[in-house]
């Protein structure tokens, strides 16, 4: 009797399992069909108590219970096969199916995807491939002959190098080509900033005047400069090389050195308006380190060396230019609007030449106009880089004014001030 009343509570178990089973479902898998599932078992349930109640005895319900139970397992899996063939089992299948399709699709546009960057990078291969061979034996080579990741500027049609070679790169910068221009502009601009840092700078009745950290600020300024004309050099003399991603590195460095220029400058404007207060100049200082920080960065983007993306570096170079006039403001309600006009006087210049040069660069003028005719000279790069050794120069002599007007302030204002 054990024997049997234990296997009725296993049988009863195992019914409670099974609609525990399809409420599980129910709720979470299937929906409509297993709710279906699940009053079917509950109505089996009922039957099966209903049965039991009848016996007397625990032996006629242990009978009824086997044979109710019997009856269970056969309507159930009619029950399943009726709610398959009515379309439930279908449902699923075409689910399957459905996700199957959905998964095959994205596979195949995956599939093209790649077949599409294969065969890009097989045609930049041999676009690169074809370029090499026609500047060995042309030298120079056409717009139209460079693979699509070296083409700048549309309007220059002529004159372009093009080799797998670093030590041909160098050693082209001796000979004509449409960077050539480009190339001696800055080497000899750096040239010339050297000269000024260490022989006419300390010639300046300023430089005798100077604190420690008067001159190293103006170091600062000179290292900034000769750094950006020497990546700009570097620049023009690796733009041909074979290799894409050497050649966006090398437009990086240049990037950088444009950035660090930009702040140095603004970093001797700020150094010398608050050459009397200390706190305030050196929140502007570090507000503008930081600025230039984060220009010596974004050039690694790769969006940011893209063709089209001309106007945006510029926009990105002038308002960081801008920032220098961030203490505005402040010096205005300090020391009034008149002050603070001929205070920024002697570095209109500067600033003047850099904006016309940068907008000269970016609408790619006078080249735009008669492409061909400016491939070796004359062309936008080639004011953009008169425009910067010009400005820099123009710094210079607006930052000897600038400190001129620091030093005479100092002797009234800030008379202690330690040097």
């Amino acid at each position: 009797m054990d024997q049997i009343d234990a296997s009725l509570r296993r049988g009863y178990a195992t019914l409670e399992a099974v609609r525990d089973s399809c409420s599980y479902a129910s709720g979470e898998l299937m929906g409509g069909g297993k709710k279906r599932a699940k009053i079917l078992v509950e109505t089996l349930e009922d039957r099966y108590m209903d049965a039991l109640a009848t016996k007397e005895t625990l032996e006629q319900k242990a009978q009824a219970g086997v044979r109710l139970m019997e009856s269970f397992l056969v309507e159930l899996e009619s029950r399943a096969h009726a709610v398959r063939d009515r379309g439930l089992y279908g449902t699923l299948d075409d689910g399957w199916k459905a996700m199957d399709s959905k998964l095959v699709h994205a596979r195949e546009v995956v599939d093209e995807g790649m077949e599409r960057a294969r065969r890009a990078k097989d045609a930049l291969r041999e676009s690169i491939d074809r370029a090499i061979l026609l500047a060995q034996e042309q030298r120079l080579i056409t717009y139209a002959d460079l693979p699509h990741p070296w083409r700048v500027n549309p309007h220059i049609l002529q004159g372009y190098r093009f080799t797998h070679s670093k030590v041909e790169c160098l050693t082209s910068v001796f000979t004509p080509s449409n960077e050539t221009f480009n190339i001696w502009s800055h080497l000899i601009g750096l040239f010339i900033v050297l000269s000024v840092a260490f022989y006419f700078y300390p010639l300046n009745p300023n430089f005798h005047l100077s604190s420690r950290t008067d001159i190293l600020v103006a170091a600062v300024f000179f290292f900034a400069a000769c750094k950006c004309l020497v990546c700009s050099t570097l620049w023009h003399t690796m733009n041909s090389i074979a290799s894409q991603t050497l050649m966006e590195r090398f437009a990086c460095v240049d990037y950088t050195g444009i950035s660090m220029l930009v702040a140095a400058s603004i970093v001797t404007t700020e150094y010398t308006a608050f050459y009397c207060e200390p706190v305030s100049r050196w929140t502007y200082i570090l507000l503008t380190m930081s600025l230039g920080i984060g220009g010596v960065i974004l050039p690694w983007h790769p969006t940011f060396n893209r063709a089209d993306m001309a106007w945006a570096r510029v926009a990105f170079y002038v308002s960081l230019a801008l920032t220098g006039f961030a203490p505005l403001a402040q010096l205005t309600y300090t020391r009034g609007l008149a002050w603070c006009l001929y205070f920024y006087a002697p570095v209109v210049k500067s600033i003047m030449v850099y904006f016309v040069g940068a907008c000269v660069y970016a609408s790619q003028v006078p080249e735009r106009w008669r492409p061909g005719l400016f491939d070796y000279v004359g062309g936008s790069h080639n004011i953009w880089h008169l425009a910067v050794l010009g400005g820099i120069l123009f710094h210079y002599c607006a930052m000897q004014d600038l400190f001129a007007g620091a030093f005479q302030r100092a002797q009234g204002e800030c008379p202690n001030l330690a040097k």
